[in-house]
């Protein structure tokens, strides 16, 4: 019999170390921001956020970012103390993420000029396309790398991986820049990061495995899981997709629809905007990460009183820890992008206002991806990111071309409150479907 009260102590423990990982890591990304936006100015820093953009969607489209799959059959085949089909969804694990790296790659490479001329229209863009794909080419397979380390609750590691990349990404983009550099010497300070974040994880990774007896994983026969083949590539297909519908509607459609519509000046006062508001996000990114596992576990033993407490007073939490750093940005707007961002960033106050409101909204429905995958219902949660993207590009679509980034933040926060409600509505209807059952 699960207990409930030591899940929920394990959760937040996990999720404290994972949050103090994303707030380090958050301050080091702000600072990189805040110098980058400074010295840049807004059309040099809008440029860059529309490379990230396009290269970012371009990986989420076609990296299946496998971390959720392997979070949840490596799990599972662990807790079975079936280590040979464990080793083996390690290996398929790794060979997913290098194979969909690398065409995510190839084609941000074919399709740079063309990008370019649609969307950016700058003479540096070709070149910026490509070395951040490089960058997020030698990223890839941290989501596996991840989600073993998160399976084996080395979350201590995670933490450390995670904080150092970003500083020396900090420490590299900041040199650059203050030594007179422009936007490729900042991307090729991202590639170095990438270089020492991967490096560090696999030593970790390999020390783990070793340390569970899984030795030489690599050489794992992966026809031992083929009576799951069907089940995993179904899993993964779902979870991919509701992967992309997601990063792309909270990191990268408002944006390339600005590129599109309104220029890289609108894109960068957008931006900054989100920037602002990121903070709050840093609290939700650990729950979200911790609570999976938990929640898998929950739902296995059918006890679905736990399953509801769990969310519950996740959710709580994540509230009481957003609602003051949220009432700060809607009443100090001007001071705040001021203060860090410089005045040429001010036109974005009323955009941060809306967006703080809509991050606050998101931040109330969280749990219904992994709530989703525990329960077994991939498709189900696949149809709601779907259905709740399209009513975002058909936002993006009205609000943009007549009101530009404040147009955009109007759509995020209407984004935003119908996921929420449709959350609320399914878990409910799904807590109902499948009562509470415990093993006898």
């Amino acid at each position: 019999m699960t207990n409930i009260k030591d899940i929920t102590k394990k959760l937040f423990f996990n999720a404290s170390w994972l949050f103090g990982a994303k707030t380090a890591a958050g301050i080091f990304s702000a600072i990189q921001t805040i110098i980058i936006a400074r010295i840049l100015g807004v059309n040099d820093y809008g440029l860059l956020v529309l490379i990230i953009a396009y290269v970012g969607i371009l990986f989420v489209i076609l990296d299946f970012q496998f971390w959720e799959t392997a979070t949840k059959y490596i799990g599972g085949f662990w807790s079975d103390g079936d280590r040979p089909r464990t080793a083996s969804m390690i290996k398929l694990s790794y060979l997913v993420d290098i194979s969909s790296g690398i065409i995510a790659f190839a084609i941000a490479i074919i399709t740079a000029q063309i990008v370019n001329k649609y969307f950016i229209n700058s003479p540096e863009a070709e070149l910026l396309i490509r070395l951040y794909a490089i960058s997020l080419l030698i990223d890839t397979t941290n989501f596996t790398s991840d989600a073993i380390l998160r399976v084996f609750e080395k979350f201590k590691q995670i933490s450390f991986i995670v904080s150092l990349t970003n500083l020396t990404r900090l420490a590299l983009v900041s040199a650059a820049l203050f030594s007179g550099m422009g936007l490729k010497e900042v991307l090729y300070s991202y590639i170095a990061a990438s270089i020492l974040g991967i490096g560090i994880r696999l030593v970790i990774v390999n020390m783990t495995l070793n340390e569970k007896g899984l030795h030489r994983w690599w050489k794992a026969n992966i026809a031992l899981i083929k009576n799951q083949w069907k089940e995993i590539t179904w899993f993964l297909a779902n979870s991919s997709l509701t992967k992309t519908f997601t990063l792309a509607s909270d990191n990268y459609l408002g944006i390339m629809m600005l590129g599109h519509f309104s220029g890289t000046e609108a894109t960068a006062l957008y931006k900054i905007a989100r920037n602002c508001t990121t903070i709050i996000k840093r609290f939700m990114d650990p729950l979200y990460e911790a609570i999976y596992p938990e929640l898998v576990k929950i739902s296995g033993l059918k006890n679905l009183n736990d399953f509801s407490h769990i969310i519950k007073a996740s959710t709580k939490t994540l509230i009481k820890i957003s609602i003051p750093v949220a009432i700060i940005l809607l009443l100090f707007p001007d001071v705040i992008i001021n203060l860090i961002f410089g005045k040429q960033y001010l036109p974005a106050i009323n955009a941060l206002r809306i967006v703080t409101i809509g991050v606050l909204v998101s931040q109330l429905s969280f749990w219904i991806g992994p709530a989703l995958l525990a329960l077994g219902r991939p498709g189900l949660r696949t149809i709601i990111r779907g259905c709740t993207t399209v009513f975002y590009v058909i936002l993006l679509l009205i609000l943009v071309p007549k009101y530009s980034y404040n147009g955009a933040a109007v759509a995020f926060l209407g984004y935003s409150i119908v996921v929420t409600a449709i959350a609320f509505y399914n878990i409910r209807y799904q807590i109902k479907k499948y009562p509470d059952k415990k093993p006898g």
